[in-house]
């Protein structure tokens, strides 16, 4: 598992199940194609990302990766 938090802003809790929706973005300036992107490629390998706000201000992003044995082991598991 890979955890990043940061102490910004955050995310409002309304939304955070919409930030991995193609083309949804909260920047004035974004395309709404980087975390449905970055999303797609944990899963690919069999793994999760997720998002949810850090307490008291802030974001927190984590993936986890299933190891390579776990991985073939699974249906869900890496495709060659």
């Amino acid at each position: 598992m890979v955890e990043v938090a940061d102490t910004g802003t955050g995310l409002d809790p309304g939304y955070v199940g919409r930030l991995f929706e193609s083309f949804y973005t909260t920047k004035a300036e974004g395309m709404g194609v980087g975390l449905a992107i970055s999303r797609s490629i944990v899963e690919a390998h069999g793994g999760r990302l997720e998002a949810a706000p850090n307490e008291p201000h802030g974001a927190v992003f984590r993936f986890t990766l299933s190891t390579k044995e776990k991985a073939q082991a699974s249906p869900e598991g890496l495709r060659a």
